[in-house]
């Protein structure tokens, strides 16, 4: 009976010394774990919490996120950059655009529509006036304007030059078809406005 105790004994130790090995292993796995050696993986590896990379990121194909994208740094791109959908691009430090290589840079544009007052104007003479509500124009704005439905037919847009929150405009009357004044209504402009 000694014999047998004794030769069991060192058996039920090794084994568990052996079955906690394993467990303290397994344990220690599962728990948060540096490694500070390359991982490589010939498979997907996938990470549910959030992953940090101090040293940066390669991808050497093709990525996919699902889901919102956030770069709180500077992101640069050595290819072209597909958006489907709507896009804003906006920024509190960001001071101008430009779009194409050798494009003109911007630092804004504004879009809209502007009201001239009632005004008579004389034939074949050109008569300035105020377009009113282009709200956000200042002096330092290129503008272009065009005419809608509501401007008379003999009268044309010559010229047009920003101003405070307005858009100075030239009508020429022609004349055409009419030899006397024409007392227009309130007349609307679309505006763009380019910085």
């Amino acid at each position: 009976m000694t014999f047998i105790k004794s030769t069991i004994r060192p058996i039920v130790f090794s084994v568990l010394s052996v079955l906690g090995g394993i467990t303290l292993g397994a344990t220690l796995v599962g728990a948060v774990t540096t490694i500070s050696t390359n991982v490589v993986t010939e498979g997907t590896l996938s990470v549910t919490g959030l992953s940090t990379l101090t040293a940066g990121y390669v991808s050497q194909a093709s990525s996919t996120v699902v889901g919102a994208f956030t770069a709180t740094g500077a992101a640069a791109l050595g290819s072209t950059l597909n958006v489907t959908g709507n896009t804003t691009l906006a920024s509190t430090t960001a001071t101008g655009f430009k779009v194409g290589q050798v494009g003109t840079r911007h630092t804004g544009i504004l879009s809209g529509t502007c009201t001239i007052p009632p005004s008579a104007l004389t034939a074949s003479t050109t008569t300035q006036v105020t377009c009113a509500t282009a709200t956000g124009v200042t002096t330092s704005y290129k503008v272009f304007v065009q005419a809608t439905s509501s401007l008379p037919t003999p009268v044309v847009i010559q010229s047009a030059t920003s101003s405070t929150d307005a858009i100075e405009v030239r009508l020429y009357n022609s004349g055409i078809a009419t030899t006397t004044t024409i007392n227009v209504d309130p007349i609307s402009l679309n505006f763009w406005a380019v910085l």
